[in-house]
């Protein structure tokens, strides 16, 4: 029976876990606290250690610390937080044998003591071996030396392995240790991913280019059970050796833990009878000892690059900046109507980036490859327009000598961008409503219909329902575009994102010129942070420019900023009025509710004729009510 020392804080999770361990039929022991269990430790001697790794001094890494120097054999599972990745993994640089995160399922920690035992078992068999094998020493020569030779290589391979962090550092260490036993001149890692299906990259080494890679992956994980030579692979005739016609010697050896393929490596020489089947069968030891570690290697760093991939798209998505969770939301809808068809309207204040959400959605479909054609319809007066959206024939009117194309025609089988929709004068909203509804239209001065097949994406700084209301928007129109909302958060009400933008905007600037600005001071960052962003991110890139182009050092100070944004910062930090701090205080509480005034005024406890009477006196008003 095993013995289990489990420490843990608090008493709930002792009593549980401890339970559970016991129906497993493990022998348990708990302590409360790190001290306690340092001189249970030393008492009891117990096999397998449960520790949380935040617990009250001592904590649960010096914990780990000082079992490992009592008994550096002793396995280790540490118990973590999501938010403790970062000590989760220093206790693996520690020795740590594995973790486990909070809540604790029965799952994870049964594969983690799985784990811990078939450790303490290699541990045992590899010290009975050595034992056993330096006993022979003393009565043989020749050949057990050399074996004794190898055994010690992969009991050092065994016990270094384990430090490393990458499969590239795996592979490495077991080169230098391995390579003055066999005389390879390249070694091939094929790591199985997690599915089976393909093979996890080996920073350092290449991966063959095979025509037939998905037969090169099965024979991998499913076909070679033991070390085969050139020779035995070419019986088989399996259509992946003619990648390696040059190689005179190639060796497989699989990488195999229990019954489980972890992968396989392959030995390459230009000598054909270079490797012994005795050495080949030293490496696949060696190998199988060490193929859990290579496995748990692999998964740790396909997780990684996942976890970098999330914090990529979590920071940006087509173009876009920002991780605070209204652009995650953002980011979510623009994923979601991407792939559909349906007619989008984007709102915003100017300069938030209605066309970048536009390109988003464009890039994340399937007319990605097709055209994405802009129209900024606050540019033309409506006979302009109408000629831009639709085209004209020769002689349609006054000026008009040759046949053009418009904008829908221009855009068939891609995406057309309507930005400033709010502009467009009401008879040209007539015949927009009609190809949204048919997809069809006439050029100016023509009779023939036109059919195309065009996806429609508008936007606006303005409030389209009030512009309804005022007479200015079509109200059928104004439904047929707002099939799919999308309402961009202005900059102020998304303050973690400026940083971000910051630095984004930098490493632009700085890759186009000679200077190299680092970053911006604290005196800047409060001064940019505090500002208001009328403008928004279009605003913040023309701040950053400004104060780029000002900066002499390496970081840019308040005094780089344009002069009225440094003047009123300064001013701001000046005693404000009674009214002031009503105005901002308003502004913020509106901002927050999303300009719902109904619920400003039932939060702030006031009627809804005080409320406005108020916003009339300072003149409060959103342009972008999203």
């Amino acid at each position: 029976m095993l013995k289990i020392l489990l420490i843990d804080d608090e008493a709930g999770i002792r009593k549980l876990l401890s339970l559970s361990l016991r129906s497993e039929g493990y022998d348990v022991i708990t302590a409360e606290n790190g001290k306690r269990g340092i001189e249970l430790f030393e008492q009891e001697a117990p096999s397998i250690v449960l520790t949380d790794i935040k617990m009250p001094e001592p904590y649960g890494i010096d914990v780990l610390r000082r079992i490992k120097q009592i008994n550096p054999e002793a396995e280790v599972i540490v118990i973590t937080g999501h938010a403790d990745m970062k000590l989760a993994v220093k206790s693996l640089q520690l020795e740590a044998s594995d973790f486990i995160t909070k809540p604790v399922s029965d799952e994870a920690l049964s594969v983690a003591l799985k784990r811990a035992e078939e450790k303490l078992r290699i541990k045992k068999r590899l010290k009975n071996y050595t034992y056993d094998l330096e006993r022979a020493v003393k009565e043989k020569t020749g050949e057990l030396e050399k074996s004794y030779k190898e055994m010690e290589t992969l009991c050092d391979i065994t016990r270094g392995i384990s430090e490393k962090k990458s499969l590239g550092e795996a592979f490495d260490f077991i080169i230098d240790r391995t390579g003055k036993i066999l005389a390879f001149e390249e070694i091939i890692p094929l790591i199985l991913n997690e599915e089976k299906n393909g093979f996890v990259e080996v920073a350092g080494y290449r991966c063959p280019d095979t025509e037939d890679s998905e037969g090169f992956v099965s024979t991998i994980a499913t076909s070679i059970r033991r070390p085969m030579n050139i020779d035995e692979l070419r019986v088989k005739e399996y259509p992946w050796l003619k990648s390696f016609d040059t190689n005179n010697s190639l060796s497989v050896v699989p990488i195999i833990k229990e019954k489980d393929v972890v992968g396989g490596v392959i030995l390459l020489a230009s000598e054909h009878t270079v490797f012994s089947g005795k050495e080949l069968r030293f490496f696949y030891l060696m190998l199988s000892q060490v193929a859990g570690i290579i496995r748990r290697i692999a998964l740790n760093n396909e997780k990684m690059k996942e976890l970098e991939n999330k914090v990529k798209m979590f920071s940006g998505y087509g173009g876009i900046i920002g991780k605070d969770h209204k652009m995650q939301q953002l980011y979510g809808l623009i994923s979601d109507i991407a792939p559909t068809d349906a007619t989008v309207l984007v709102q915003g204040e100017s300069g938030s980036g209605k066309e970048l959400v536009a390109r988003a959605i464009q890039l994340h479909s399937y007319r990605k490859d097709k055209p994405f054609v802009v129209v900024n319809c606050s540019a033309y007066p409506q006979t302009l327009l109408e000629s831009e959206l639709f085209g004209h024939e020769k002689g349609a009117f006054t000026g008009a000598t040759q046949r053009k194309i418009g904008r829908f025609e221009s855009a068939d089988k891609g995406t057309l961008f309507l930005d400033e929709i709010g502009e467009i004068p009401l008879m040209s909203q007539v015949k927009l409503l009609r190809f949204l509804q048919f997809q069809k239209f006439e050029r100016l001065g023509g009779v023939k219909t036109i059919g195309v097949n065009v996806r429609v994406i508008a936007a606006t700084n303005k409030n389209l329902k009030d512009e309804v209301e005022n007479g200015n928007f079509r109200e059928d129109l104004y439904y047929r575009l707002n099939v799919i909302p999308i309402n961009i958060p202005p900059l102020r009400v998304r303050r973690n994102d400026i940083s971000l933008l910051i630095e984004h905007v930098l490493k632009k600037l700085n890759s186009q010129g000679n200077k190299k600005i680092k970053g911006v001071s604290s005196e800047a960052m409060d001064i940019l942070m505090s500002y208001g962003w009328p403008g928004n991110v279009r605003e913040l890139e023309n701040i950053i420019e400004h104060a780029f182009i000002l900066t002499k050092d390496e970081f840019i100070s308040g005094k780089s900023l344009p002069l009225d944004i440094y003047s009123n910062c300064q001013q701001s930090k000046k005693i404000s009025s009674f009214q002031e701090n009503e105005r901002k205080f308003l502004t913020k509480v509106l901002e927050e509710y999303r300009w719902n005034k109904s619920q400003v005024a039932k939060t702030l406890d006031i009627s809804r004729s005080t409320l406005y009477a108020k916003l009339k006196k300072y003149k409060i008003n959103s342009i972008a009510k999203s």
